[in-house]
């Protein structure tokens, strides 16, 4: 009888050997319905660094690669058995999930959410992690370099955790996966893809106001940068102003756009000015209201 040696073992022991300088993140979103009889609807998606790169699923619960180099240099042998590892996670999920709910007395339909990063370096276990939220509040999570389950905030979090924690086999497993398989991929992508996670793109910046009554509302929007890791600041006559701030947002071109607001008495051109910090800048971008000849529609 053939042995069928997966290739990935191979690239595995390669990558290993000639990995990158620059680590590589990926986060996996797990999320997860549970109807009230226990029927299972399941969603999910793979990032590098802050990319989509895979997505799987409730209607084939198969691996969708998102990107033209999703595959990575794995063929299409070695994702048939991230495939069947996917399968067999989902199945043993569903179990332990059921099995948690009943015996902490969770009722009625639910929806589970989990996390799973790791990085394609192994020198810091702090960047392997596995989160278990409840409804939106989070429920346990796992210390992977120690092995121990820490209770969050939602309710029955300490009934989960003391269950999780008493379940070795599993506790064991999930290390497993975020040691091997997600670490695996995590090599796969730091030889791949780095043309796209690597670029950096500089943000156009459009300072606007808005009169209201004896008040100004000034607004600075930050767009089309590349990556997501942006600081942006108001000042007023050399003094920082609090603000509001926008979660940053994807464009549909892959960059990101955020916007930060503040309120003042009065407002003079020169007095007012935007900041801006970002990797493709050499030097924090400062722009004030003189300089703006456009703003965006």
């Amino acid at each position: 009888m053939k042995v069928l040696i997966p290739s990935f073992i191979f690239t595995l022991l390669l990558l290993r050997s000639i990995a990158a300088a620059g680590s590589v993140r990926i986060t996996v979103t797990q999320n997860t319905y549970f109807s009230s009889d226990r029927v299972m609807t399941i969603w999910g998606s793979l990032e590098v660094e802050d990319i989509e790169t895979l997505a799987a699923h409730n209607n084939s619960r198969q691996i969708e690669f998102k990107q033209r180099w999703s595959k990575g240099n794995l063929n299409d042998t070695d994702w048939k058995f991230f495939n069947m590892f996917l399968i067999r996670y989902l199945k043993n999920f569903k179990y332990h999930v059921g099995n948690i709910t009943d015996k902490v007395g969770i009722k009625g339909a639910t929806l589970i959410q989990c996390w799973i990063v790791c990085s394609s370096s192994m020198d810091d276990l702090k960047d392997f992690a596995y989160r278990v939220a409840l409804d939106g509040e989070d429920l346990a999570s796992l210390n992977v370099s120690e092995g121990v389950w820490v209770a969050g905030s939602a309710p029955h979090s300490r009934d989960a955790q003391r269950f999780m924690q008493k379940d070795r086999l599993t506790t064991v497993s999930i290390i497993n996966i975020l040691k091997h398989q997600c670490h695996l991929l995590a090599l796969t992508y730091s030889a791949v893809g780095k043309e796209a996670y690597s670029r950096k793109i500089q943000p156009q910046v459009y300072l606007t106001k808005k009169l209201d009554q004896s008040k100004t509302e000034v607004i600075c929007m930050v767009t089309g940068f590349y990556p997501k890791p942006i600081n942006i600041s108001l000042w007023k006559e050399n003094k920082m102003e609090e603000a509001l701030s926008t979660i940053t947002l994807p464009n549909e071109d892959g960059t990101y756009q955020k916007t930060v607001s503040t309120t003042v008495n009065s407002i003079e051109q020169q007095s007012v000015y935007c900041q801006v910090d970002h990797i493709s800048l050499k030097e924090p971008l400062i722009v004030h209201f003189e300089d703006i000849h456009s703003s965006p529609e």
